[in-house]
Parts: C-alpha cells; sequence; structure tokens
C-alpha cells in the first residue's frame, strides 16, 4: 500500500471513531433535559431463584418519596435513589441511570440466603454473613440450623461449618438438619434414619471427628448404616461412642 492509501485510511479510521463517540455521548448529554416518563425496575437472577420482585422494589422507591417520573433526569439524584433501594431487606446492592427513552431504570441484585436458622429466632443468613428476614415466599431449599442459636453463633462459627459441609459431598448428603442444643453443642440429624451424631462444640475441631466417623461408615457401616444406634458421640477425644 502506498503512502497516501496509508495517509488516507488512517484519516478514515480516525473518522469513524470520532463519529462514533460523538454519537454515544449526545443522546447522553440530550437526556439530561427530557423528562423522566417512567421509573422501571428489574431483579437480577429472578428467573432462577425469587426472594424480592421488581414490584416490591417499585412501590418502595415510591413510597420512600423518590418518585422521578415527571422531573428533569438533571434534577434527579440517582445515587439517593441507589442508596434508598439499598436500604430495602432483600436488597444486596442496586444501580440507578437513565436511558434514552426518558426511563429511570433501576437494576437490582438481590441477596442470597445461605441457610435457615428456625430457633429461638427464625431468620436467613445471607452468603456475606448478614442477618436477613425470612420471606413467607421463599420456595428454594436451604440448610436449616434450630436449637439455641445467636445471630452472633450464626453468621460465624456455624456459617463456618455450613461452608465446610457444602465442600464436602460425603457429609452434605448425609446431613439433613443441625441442632444446636442448650451446651451450645452441635448434633447433626442424618437424612436416614432416626439417631443422631453429636460432635461438641463447632469451635472443637469438628473436621477430625467428623472424617474418622466417615471412614468407620466406609469400613463397618456400610450396609447399616447410622439406624443401629439412637445416637454417635464423638465428643470424647479420639472415640465414637454408639448407643
Amino acid at each position: 500500500m502506498k503512502l497516501w492509501q496509508k495517509i488516507v485510511c488512517a484519516i478514515g479510521i480516525v473518522i469513524v471513531c470520532v463519529f462514533a463517540v460523538v454519537m454515544c455521548l449526545l443522546p447522553h448529554n440530550g437526556s439530561r433535559g427530557m423528562k423522566c416518563n417512567a421509573l422501571v425496575v428489574s431483579v437480577s437472577d429472578s428467573s432462577k431463584v425469587q426472594y424480592v420482585t421488581s414490584k416490591e422494589i417499585y412501590q418502595y422507591i415510591i413510597k420512600g418519596g423518590f418518585n422521578p417520573v415527571g422531573r428533569k433526569m438533571s434534577e434527579i439524584n440517582f445515587h439517593d435513589i441507589e442508596m434508598f433501594a439499598d436500604s430495602h431487606p432483600m436488597v444486596e446492592s442496586s444501580e440507578c441511570f437513565p436511558n434514552t427513552k426518558g426511563q429511570v431504570r433501576v437494576n437490582v441484585s438481590q441477596r442470597v440466603p445461605k441457610f435457615r436458622v428456625a430457633g429461638e429466632k427464625n431468620f436467613f443468613v445471607d452468603r456475606n454473613r448478614e442477618i436477613m428476614p425470612v420471606r413467607a415466599t421463599t420456595a428454594t431449599y436451604l440448610p436449616v440450623a434450630s436449637g439455641r442459636i445467636s445471630e452472633r453463633m450464626a453468621k460465624e462459627e456455624l456459617f463456618d461449618f455450613i461452608c465446610w459441609l457444602e465442600e464436602n459431598s460425603f457429609w452434605n448428603a448425609q446431613v439433613e438438619q443441625i441442632y444446636i442444643n442448650h451446651n451450645l453443642e452441635a448434633e447433626l440429624i442424618p437424612r436416614v434414619g432416626s439417631g443422631r451424631i453429636l460432635i461438641g462444640k463447632l469451635t472443637d475441631n469438628y473436621e477430625q471427628r467428623l472424617n474418622k466417623l466417615k471412614r468407620l461408615y466406609e469400613d463397618s457401616f456400610q450396609k447399616t448404616g447410622w439406624k443401629e444406634y439412637k445416637e454417635i458421640d464423638l465428643r470424647f477425644g479420639g472415640q465414637i461412642i454408639g448407643r
């Protein structure tokens, strides 16, 4: 390619790029003087599991006094709308912005519970270790812990234990429920049978105890499982006591 052809080609590329940038900027700048004609709320991942609806967040924003409809885009504080949407107990984060159709959009990420506590108090713990309210509309399966569980325990050692269960395919398949007794010791309710496994406090080396029980299960319990015992007690050192 000759030099003059290269120059012409370079100029053409620059013109195309400048035109693209201008076309992107013009609608945005023009929208600043436009009046908002609609508030549109969407909830991400709601097609999989729905903990909060777009209608609920829409009404929450309107009742909170943040209705942008009828106001100029330049007069709307999008950050304030985001902050208010974030204050909803089922919202993890939100993003508020205008579009060229005259709409103000609010895109919401919902809080996702990791497990449910059904004891002296009834609540969810989300994936960020924060307490969130139980919703009657929640139909998804979640691990359940019951008994004497404080919010502090739920966010700390109980949260860590449930993470450990989820990463351990064997025990995740075996455990139906976690119960914390009056001594703050954990009892595991297996999916099969009517017995329970006593593992002691969740701050006291449960990994080693349960791994030892797993080896015993693989060696000796393959045929009978846990059904021969009402209790399997792992609280005393390296011992496994069946009752």
